[in-house]
Protein backbone atom coordinates (compact mmCIF):
# COMPACT_ATOMS: atom_id res chain seq x y z
CA UNK A 1 0.00 0.00 0.00
CA UNK A 2 1.58 3.25 -1.15
CA UNK A 3 1.36 6.27 1.14
CA UNK A 4 0.78 9.76 -0.18
CA UNK A 5 3.61 12.12 0.53
CA UNK A 6 2.05 15.20 2.25
CA UNK A 7 5.14 17.24 1.36
CA UNK A 8 4.95 16.45 -2.36
CA UNK A 9 5.31 19.63 -4.36
CA UNK A 10 2.10 20.62 -6.11
CA UNK A 11 2.02 22.53 -9.38
CA UNK A 12 0.56 26.05 -9.28
CA UNK A 13 -2.37 24.99 -11.48
CA UNK A 14 -3.19 22.03 -9.22
CA UNK A 15 -3.01 24.28 -6.18
CA UNK A 16 -5.26 26.90 -7.81
CA UNK A 17 -7.82 24.19 -8.57
CA UNK A 18 -7.68 22.87 -5.01
CA UNK A 19 -7.99 26.39 -3.61
CA UNK A 20 -10.99 27.16 -5.84
CA UNK A 21 -12.74 24.00 -4.71
CA UNK A 22 -11.99 24.76 -1.06
CA UNK A 23 -13.13 28.34 -1.43
CA UNK A 24 -16.44 27.20 -2.95
CA UNK A 25 -16.99 24.67 -0.16
CA UNK A 26 -16.19 27.27 2.49
CA UNK A 27 -18.47 29.86 0.89
CA UNK A 28 -21.32 27.35 0.76
CA UNK A 29 -20.79 26.45 4.42
CA UNK A 30 -20.59 30.14 5.33
CA UNK A 31 -24.00 30.78 3.71
CA UNK A 32 -25.53 27.80 5.56
CA UNK A 33 -24.17 29.04 8.87
CA UNK A 34 -25.40 32.58 8.23
CA UNK A 35 -28.91 31.18 7.77
CA UNK A 36 -28.54 29.25 11.04
CA UNK A 37 -27.27 32.39 12.74
CA UNK A 38 -30.27 34.41 11.56
CA UNK A 39 -32.63 31.66 12.70
CA UNK A 40 -30.99 31.61 16.14
CA UNK A 41 -31.29 35.37 16.33
CA UNK A 42 -35.00 35.21 15.53
CA UNK A 43 -35.47 32.46 18.13
CA UNK A 44 -33.67 34.56 20.73
CA UNK A 45 -35.83 37.54 19.85
CA UNK A 46 -39.01 35.46 20.08
CA UNK A 47 -37.97 33.99 23.44
CA UNK A 48 -37.19 37.46 24.75
CA UNK A 49 -40.56 38.71 23.55
CA UNK A 50 -42.22 35.90 25.50
CA UNK A 51 -40.05 36.61 28.53
CA UNK A 52 -38.49 33.13 28.43
CA UNK A 53 -34.92 33.62 29.70
CA UNK A 54 -33.93 29.96 29.37
CA UNK A 55 -34.88 29.79 25.69
CA UNK A 56 -33.13 33.13 25.14
CA UNK A 57 -29.90 31.84 26.71
CA UNK A 58 -29.99 28.68 24.58
CA UNK A 59 -30.74 30.58 21.36
CA UNK A 60 -28.24 33.37 22.06
CA UNK A 61 -25.54 30.83 22.87
CA UNK A 62 -26.23 29.05 19.60
CA UNK A 63 -26.13 32.44 17.82
CA UNK A 64 -22.76 33.21 19.39
CA UNK A 65 -21.23 29.85 18.53
CA UNK A 66 -22.42 30.05 14.95
CA UNK A 67 -21.10 33.61 14.66
CA UNK A 68 -17.66 32.37 15.73
CA UNK A 69 -17.76 29.74 13.01
CA UNK A 70 -18.93 32.26 10.40
CA UNK A 71 -16.09 34.62 11.31
CA UNK A 72 -13.55 31.81 11.13
CA UNK A 73 -14.82 30.59 7.77
CA UNK A 74 -14.85 34.16 6.42
CA UNK A 75 -11.18 34.46 7.39
CA UNK A 76 -10.41 31.17 5.68
CA UNK A 77 -12.16 32.32 2.48
CA UNK A 78 -10.05 35.47 2.53
CA UNK A 79 -6.93 33.37 3.05
CA UNK A 80 -7.79 31.12 0.09
CA UNK A 81 -8.30 34.19 -2.09
CA UNK A 82 -4.97 35.63 -0.93
CA UNK A 83 -3.18 32.36 -1.62
CA UNK A 84 -4.71 32.33 -5.10
CA UNK A 85 -3.30 35.81 -5.65
CA UNK A 86 0.12 34.65 -4.44
CA UNK A 87 0.05 31.71 -6.86
CA UNK A 88 -0.73 34.03 -9.75
CA UNK A 89 2.11 36.30 -8.66
CA UNK A 90 4.42 33.31 -8.32
CA UNK A 91 3.64 32.22 -11.85
CA UNK A 92 4.55 35.67 -13.15
CA UNK A 93 7.61 35.80 -10.92
CA UNK A 94 8.83 32.45 -12.21
CA UNK A 95 9.35 34.01 -15.61
CA UNK A 96 10.99 37.04 -14.01
CA UNK A 97 13.31 34.76 -12.03
CA UNK A 98 14.30 32.89 -15.19
CA UNK A 99 15.07 36.18 -16.92
CA UNK A 100 16.94 37.25 -13.80
CA UNK A 101 19.04 34.11 -13.91
CA UNK A 102 19.91 34.84 -17.54
CA UNK A 103 20.81 38.39 -16.60
CA UNK A 104 22.96 37.03 -13.80
CA UNK A 105 24.84 34.79 -16.21
CA UNK A 106 25.37 37.71 -18.56
CA UNK A 107 26.46 39.92 -15.67
CA UNK A 108 29.02 37.29 -14.66
CA UNK A 109 30.25 37.19 -18.22
CA UNK A 110 30.65 40.96 -18.02
CA UNK A 111 32.18 40.72 -14.53
CA UNK A 112 29.27 42.16 -12.46
CA UNK A 113 28.26 40.95 -8.92
CA UNK A 114 25.12 38.75 -8.87
CA UNK A 115 24.66 38.58 -5.07
CA UNK A 116 21.78 41.08 -5.17
CA UNK A 117 19.85 39.03 -7.70
CA UNK A 118 20.31 35.83 -5.69
CA UNK A 119 19.09 37.66 -2.60
CA UNK A 120 15.89 38.70 -4.43
CA UNK A 121 15.19 35.09 -5.43
CA UNK A 122 15.67 33.99 -1.81
CA UNK A 123 13.20 36.67 -0.68
CA UNK A 124 10.59 35.34 -3.12
CA UNK A 125 10.99 31.81 -1.77
CA UNK A 126 10.77 33.08 1.82
CA UNK A 127 7.50 34.86 0.99
CA UNK A 128 5.99 31.62 -0.25
CA UNK A 129 7.03 29.84 2.96
CA UNK A 130 5.34 32.59 4.99
CA UNK A 131 2.05 31.92 3.18
CA UNK A 132 2.28 28.25 4.18
CA UNK A 133 3.03 29.23 7.78
CA UNK A 134 0.02 31.58 7.80
CA UNK A 135 -2.20 28.69 6.69
CA UNK A 136 -1.04 26.60 9.63
CA UNK A 137 -1.56 29.50 12.02
CA UNK A 138 -5.10 29.98 10.69
CA UNK A 139 -5.96 26.41 11.65
CA UNK A 140 -4.79 27.09 15.20
CA UNK A 141 -6.69 30.38 15.28
CA UNK A 142 -9.86 28.60 14.22
CA UNK A 143 -9.65 26.34 17.27
CA UNK A 144 -9.13 29.34 19.53
CA UNK A 145 -11.99 31.28 17.94
CA UNK A 146 -14.43 28.47 18.64
CA UNK A 147 -13.82 28.54 22.41
CA UNK A 148 -15.57 31.85 23.24
CA UNK A 149 -15.48 32.17 27.06
CA UNK A 150 -16.08 35.71 28.35
CA UNK A 151 -16.91 36.91 24.87
CA UNK A 152 -19.96 34.64 24.91
CA UNK A 153 -21.66 36.36 27.85
CA UNK A 154 -20.75 39.79 26.45
CA UNK A 155 -22.22 38.79 23.11
CA UNK A 156 -25.36 37.48 24.82
CA UNK A 157 -25.76 40.75 26.73
CA UNK A 158 -25.24 42.75 23.54
CA UNK A 159 -27.74 40.60 21.63
CA UNK A 160 -30.24 40.92 24.50
CA UNK A 161 -29.99 44.75 24.41
CA UNK A 162 -30.27 44.84 20.63
CA UNK A 163 -33.30 42.56 20.57
CA UNK A 164 -34.97 44.36 23.47
CA UNK A 165 -34.61 47.63 21.58
CA UNK A 166 -36.17 46.06 18.49
CA UNK A 167 -39.00 44.57 20.50
CA UNK A 168 -39.73 47.83 22.28
CA UNK A 169 -40.12 49.62 18.94
CA UNK A 170 -42.27 46.79 17.49
CA UNK A 171 -44.63 46.16 20.41
CA UNK A 172 -45.09 49.24 22.61
CA UNK A 173 -48.68 48.23 23.44
CA UNK A 174 -47.70 45.14 25.49
CA UNK A 175 -47.59 46.44 29.06
CA UNK A 176 -45.85 43.51 30.72
CA UNK A 177 -43.23 43.21 28.03
CA UNK A 178 -42.70 46.99 27.93
CA UNK A 179 -42.11 47.05 31.69
CA UNK A 180 -39.66 44.14 31.44
CA UNK A 181 -37.81 45.82 28.58
CA UNK A 182 -37.58 49.11 30.43
CA UNK A 183 -36.26 47.37 33.54
CA UNK A 184 -33.73 45.33 31.48
CA UNK A 185 -32.53 48.43 29.68
CA UNK A 186 -32.26 50.33 32.96
CA UNK A 187 -30.18 47.47 34.42
CA UNK A 188 -27.74 47.53 31.50
CA UNK A 189 -27.19 51.30 31.61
Amino acid sequence: MALKNPFKKVSPEELKTKLSISEQRLTTREKELMKKQQKSREQAKEALAKGNDREFRVASRRYSLVEGQVNTISSMVEMAQSMNDVIEMQTGLKEVVEIGEDLGKWQKQLGFDTNKLESAVTNIRTSMEKVNTATNMMTSSMDAAMSGGNELSEMQDSLRSELLAELSSETPEKDELSKKIESEMADTE
